[in-house]
Order: C-alpha cells, then sequence, then structure tokens
C-alpha cells in the first residue's frame, strides 16, 4: 500500500472526508495504540488517552496517520478515533486540561446521566474542567462538547511551582502494586518508563515517555543523595526510588508492578527532577 505524504486525510466524520489542511485531531476513543509503524501489530510504542490533542504530520497509510503528541512524541495512530480540530482547539486543550482521571476508570455520561461512547475514561486521562453538576464535574472536550464524570473521579493537576513530595509519588505508584508488565502500555499494564511518566504526569511533572530518554533529562545525584521519589536508571529500566535501597518499578521479571530492595553492588544512576521548580521532597534546587 502506498504512502501518502499529504496534508489531506481521510477522518471518519459524517461526511467521511476533509478538505486539505487538516493538522490536527483529538483521540475519540478511552485509549488508543500508538505504534511505531502505519500498520496494526507492529510495535507498540505507547497509547494516547481520549481527548488527547495530536499534530498531523503529512503521512498516511492506510487507516493509520503519523502523529506529534504534545510534548513532542511521536508514531502512527488509527484515524478512524480520530476528531478533527483546529490550532486553537488544539492549543485549548494542552493549555486548559487541569483535570486528571483518578480513579481506575471513570463513567462517562451526557447531561440526562446516560452512559455516552467510549463509555468510560482510563487513569492519568488529562481534562478540562467546565464546571461542577449535581455532584458531577462537566469535562469540556476539545470539539466543545461537555460531558460528565462523577466528581470524585476527577483531580485537579497541580500548578507551576507546586510542591511534590517524594513520598506522594511513591504512594500513587503502590496503587498499581500487581498490575503486569506490559510493552508499550499506560492504562491496563505499564512498562516501566510508562509507570513513572503516568504518576508524574498524574502531578503535573512532565518527563519524556522512554527510558532512554528520562535518563538523559533531569539532574544527576550521587547515590548517597537519593531521596524517596528520585528516578532511579538501570540498564536501560526505570522505578522510583524509596530511601536509598529500594525500589518500586515495573519489572517484565517480575510480572508487573513490584517493590524490590537494591543491593549495594547495583549499578544504578539516579536523577532527581525539578520540572516544576522545586525537588519532588519539596527542598529547593
Amino acid at each position: 500500500m502506498d504512502k501518502i505524504h499529504s496534508p489531506c486525510f481521510n477522518l471518519p466524520f459524517p461526511t467521511q472526508s476533509y478538505p486539505c489542511g487538516v493538522k490536527y485531531a483529538y483521540v475519540t476513543t478511552n485509549l488508543l495504540d500508538l505504534w511505531t509503524e502505519p500498520k496494526f501489530n507492529s510495535e507498540r510504542a505507547s497509547q494516547l488517552f481520549f481527548a488527547e490533542p495530536l499534530e498531523l504530520l503529512g503521512e498516511q497509510e492506510g487507516n493509520y496517520v503519523k502523529v506529534k503528541q504534545a510534548d513532542g512524541y511521536t508514531g502512527f495512530a488509527d484515524i478512524r478515533h480520530l476528531g478533527e480540530i483546529g490550532a486553537d482547539q488544539f492549543r485549548t486543550q494542552v493549555d486548559r486540561a487541569k483535570g486528571v482521571i483518578v480513579t481506575p476508570q471513570a463513567k462517562l455520561l451526557d447531561g440526562d446521566l446516560h452512559a455516552i461512547a467510549p463509555f468510560f475514561l482510563f487513569y492519568g486521562t488529562r481534562v478540562q474542567i467546565a464546571g461542577q453538576n449535581r455532584g458531577f464535574t462537566e469535562v469540556r472536550v476539545p470539539n466543545g462538547d461537555i460531558y460528565l464524570v462523577k466528581a470524585n473521579g476527577v483531580n485537579e493537576i497541580p500548578g507551576q511551582g507546586s510542591k511534590i513530595g517524594g513520598n506522594t509519588l511513591v504512594t500513587e505508584a503502590k496503587k498499581f502494586l500487581g498490575v503486569p508488565y506490559l510493552w508499550g502500555y499506560l492504562a491496563t499494564g505499564f512498562d516501566c518508563s510508562g509507570l513513572t511518566q503516568t504518576v508524574c504526569r498524574r502531578f503535573g511533572i512532565t518527563i519524556p515517555r522512554d527510558t532512554k530518554d528520562q535518563i538523559s533529562a533531569g539532574e544527576q545525584i550521587p547515590r548517597a543523595k537519593i531521596k524517596t521519589g528520585d528516578l532511579l536508571f538501570s540498564s536501560r529500566h526505570v522505578g522510583f526510588a524509596i530511601g536509598s535501597d529500594t525500589v518500586i518499578h515495573s519489572s517484565v521479571g517480575g510480572s508487573g508492578i513490584r517493590i524490590n530492595s537494591l543491593t549495594a553492588a547495583s549499578r544504578i544512576t539516579a536523577r532527581i527532577w525539578i520540572t516544576i521548580s522545586t525537588r519532588h521532597d519539596g527542598s529547593s534546587k
């Protein structure tokens, strides 16, 4: 099948197609695989959440279009699960999606409290909070539609400059103990960097998607100064420190998210993240 290098995409709207010039879209299903190649069951690079804004990069093969997430991460997504938006709507979703789903799943309802597709949202889904209504939080989709989610399923993401304690990150990660290791997953399972990124995103801390990129950023620190919540790296693997001698991580060998001890001989690189102006434990840079 020939590749199409064009800004014209066959998006699944009522008219089945839109004129050339479509450059932005958002995810219309609750979880969408992001592939390394434009075909189903190639290597899964990551996953995309409902309402996530995307830039269309001008390459399509069959139903798969190359997209770029707001953080610059790229891959191929099934265009049948994307909806068209304009540049302003894209930027609004990036800037104003300050709410996050904090329960494993949160039912999605219309104004009459009827279930509506995609029926539920996964933990970690970022949403625009439009208001409160009868014990529900109103969430706005990039195309302007308003849906309802139970208020206890949505929290506001801490703002710029907030002090997020390392214990907070580890406590959140512990909620997923026993969840399986799944390559490229961010919801029903996690790979190692998926766990660290998802937990950090929950609190407004932006880190790259892949281990190789996470280890290249942040600020490296001596092992003797490791504190709870720091990221620990070893052989393209990553987890959160619990003190200086224990790690919580998604382990393929351990069949999922586990807590393990570190030996003195472990080859560990430690990095702290100062992406919201303070170290996780609240101390100054």
